[in-house]
């Protein structure tokens, strides 16, 4: 499964999806500037190191992550400089939102779009295989950084709201249980 088979809004559209997973995470609940920082740095790197899996099961997110990798080895800038770049991005983004739901809202809307695509495109076990890889993501980025606690002890890895925020990607991308 590669881009030949995608329009290219579609194409794009499923490029945009991990920094979709990087927004509905880092949104998902009210948190400290610093923990903020802390996670957005720790999905950056997350979303990399997803590009660099020599295990991925989806076709699809190899091909995509193969097309992220194309698209980072144009940029000038490499290694941390490159992530460093992706997070000031990401934060010039999300300065622009009007409110933290709005951007949950988008990203949900997004994710109902990569839904339709897949289930327009490709076979039910390439969706699923897909949309595990995303909320694989989403996982990971709601377990990066403890939330709660007191000077790092106690907290939890997944705040309530991160969870409820898993639920609705798992919604709006129509997973099936």
């Amino acid at each position: 499964m590669s881009q030949q088979y995608f329009s290219e809004d579609e194409w794009a559209t499923l490029l945009q999806t991990p920094n979709m997973v990087i927004m509905a995470m880092t949104l998902a609940d009210k948190t400290d500037p610093v923990s903020f920082l802390q996670e957005t740095q720790a999905a950056i790197q997350i979303v990399a190191n997803e590009q660099n899996r020599p295990d991925l099961t989806s076709d699809l997110a190899k091909s995509l992550t193969a097309s992220m990798k194309e698209i980072d080895a144009k940029d000038s800038l490499q290694g941390e400089q490159l992530l460093l770049k992706k997070q000031f991005e990401l934060l010039g983004i999300l300065q622009n939102l009007k409110n933290a739901s709005e951007g949950r809202k988008t990203t949900l809307d997004h994710f109902k779009q990569v839904g339709l695509i897949l289930g327009n495109k490709v076979t039910a076990v390439q969706a699923r295989e897909f949309k595990d890889w995303i909320l694989s993501m989403a996982r990971q980025i709601a377990e990066a950084v403890k939330e709660g606690g007191l000077f790092g002890i106690g907290g939890e890895r997944i705040s309530r709201d991160e969870s409820e925020m898993l639920k609705a990607i798992e919604k709006a991308l129509d997973v099936k249980i």
